[in-house]
């Protein structure tokens, strides 16, 4: 175990308490794959928590406290029961002492392994087992915890086709059965569940399932063909939305970028100079082009943004008088002969084009 996660379950066991990595980063440890996020989970209460590791961050959602170190991002959170659900959200938490009563609260067995700072394992509900077969098994009776919370349903589908792993049969059988339920999901667990998928290169053995168990229809994206690029953006460029989902403006700039430039029939540098080297070249990803031929298309650019014009807005103002909406028009006429070499980016030829042609 690394020393900064030891260090932090020592952390807690000194002032008293019971600590466990607990989750995906127990999942991983036995799938040889390393994560960088860290659940923890203790005896001891949220304020005992703030205490230890400082009062200055606020506890988030039903208590879990967040922990940043070079290596590794923590969530510390009190063992717990949750009942009463409503629209996912539990009614009622309460905190208890008891390891086992929080990791039967957990969704699959998977899910529900923790290691101490010897790294020991407890592992009641034979989580290590599934990892073998290489089973999704939930946690209790799947019917009612897929009920409770119908996410668990993408998180099942996410981990088994990402995993490559099966869904045990009452578990499928539920997921068919409750399906409808993803509508009740809001669209920003919608958002992330499907982006942790389209992350992954094993992306379409996801969708796969989709199909199988007849997910689509209940999700605000329709069914295309997708080429994996390890970029996330990318990979929402290429999917058809039904309803608008909680995307940032700077995140939903670059997709509509990304998807306008494969509309086009070919990439050019006046494409790159339009849109930016960064979705151009996602484009150029999905379409499977050479990326060492964009890269010398962009060196041999003879402008890579308006700074670089050979002139500036205060001349092309004084030798046209024009308005400056008019002139901010004839910089990007003139940027655009330049591209098409109907004229050099030169001081002196560009005077000469401005005062035969633009003025």
């Amino acid at each position: 175990m690394n020393l900064e996660i030891k260090q932090i379950l020592e952390k807690i066991e000194k002032n008293g308490y019971e600590a466990y990595v607990v989750g995906g980063f127990v999942r991983d440890y036995f799938l040889h794959r390393q994560t960088n996020d860290i659940d923890i989970c203790t005896n001891a209460l949220p304020k005992e928590i703030q205490k230890m590791f400082g009062t200055s961050r606020k506890l988030g959602n039903y208590g879990s406290y967040n922990v940043k170190t070079k290596q590794f991002n923590f969530d510390i959170t009190t063992y717990r029961n949750e009942s009463n659900f409503e629209n996912r959200n539990p009614k009622t938490i309460i905190y208890t002492k008891e390891l086992f009563e929080d990791l039967k609260r957990r969704d699959f067995t998977i899910n529900a392994i923790c290691m101490n700072r010897f790294e020991q394992i407890i592992d009641p509900y034979h989580g290590q087992e599934d990892i073998e077969k290489k089973q999704i098994r939930m946690i209790g009776d799947p019917q009612k915890r897929l009920k409770e919370d119908p996410l668990r349903i993408l998180r099942a589908i996410r981990f088994a086709g990402l995993l490559g792993f099966t869904i045990q049969p009452d578990l499928q059988k539920s997921i068919i059965a409750q399906k409808e339920q993803l509508k009740t999901i809001s669209d920003y667990h919608i958002k992330r569940e499907l982006s942790a998928i389209f992350i992954s290169e094993n992306f379409q053995a996801c969708l796969d399932l989709f199909d199988q168990y007849g997910i689509w229809q209940y999700l605000p994206i329709q069914k295309s063909k997708m080429n994996y690029v390890p970029d996330l953006n990318g990979m929402w460029a290429q999917v058809n939305l039904t309803k608008q989902l909680p995307f940032t403006k700077m995140e939903l700039r670059q997709i509509n970028q990304i998807k306008e430039i494969l509309k086009l029939n070919s990439i050019h540098a006046w494409t790159i100079y339009q849109y930016g080297l960064y979705p151009t070249s996602i484009a150029a990803k999905i379409q499977n082009q050479n990326e060492d031929g964009l890269k010398k298309l962009y060196q041999r650019m003879p402008i890579h943004e308006r700074k670089d014009l050979a002139i500036s807005f205060l001349e092309i103002k004084d030798l046209t008088h024009a308005s400056n909406p008019e002139v901010k028009e004839m910089e990007n006429q003139l940027i655009q002969a330049i591209f098409e070499e109907k004229v050099p980016n030169d001081h002196e030829k560009i005077i000469e084009y401005i005062k035969e042609v633009m003025k």
